[in-house]
């Protein structure tokens, strides 16, 4: 992320409510030991830069709140609110390797096509390339 956001208040409100959402429990680390508040959260928002203006708002609010209670109310009242916390949070624990490793998750592999085991593919490509008229250039 560039400039000041987010601040490392922001990050460290961001960690205590993220623990509550993803608490350490049957052999896997709680949000805030992979580094969800810290360079998961960068990359995370990178990917779905939606997120950080109303995260923003969130954990500005949340400063001022203590932790539980304000996941509760958000849980309870504020359901779209929750919904960008949570995706923040859960996108950015998944995006830790120690996570994926724990879960058994290599990440994306490639998947070469088979022809063989795609037959119908192969039709349709057939039938698509016969009724082409061919390539034709416009202005």
């Amino acid at each position: 992320m560039s400039g000041t956001w987010p601040t490392q208040t922001q990050r460290l409100t961001l960690a205590q409510l993220a623990d509550i959402l993803v608490a350490e429990g049957l052999g896997m680390p709680a949000a805030s030991a992979v580094g969800v508040a810290d360079g998961l959260l960068d990359r995370c928002l990178d990917a779905a830069p939606a997120l950080a203006e109303p995260l923003k708002a969130l954990l500005d609010e949340a400063q001022h709140s203590e932790p539980d209670a304000f996941v509760r109310q958000l849980a309870e009242h504020r359901p779209d609110d929750f919904t960008v916390l949570s995706t923040a949070v859960v996108g950015a624990y998944f995006l830790s390797a120690q996570v994926r490793r724990l879960i058994g998750y290599p990440g994306q592999q490639p998947s070469p096509l088979s022809v063989a085991g795609e037959p119908d593919y192969l039709d349709m490509l057939e039938r698509v390339y016969e009724r082409h008229p061919g390539h034709q250039e416009y202005p």
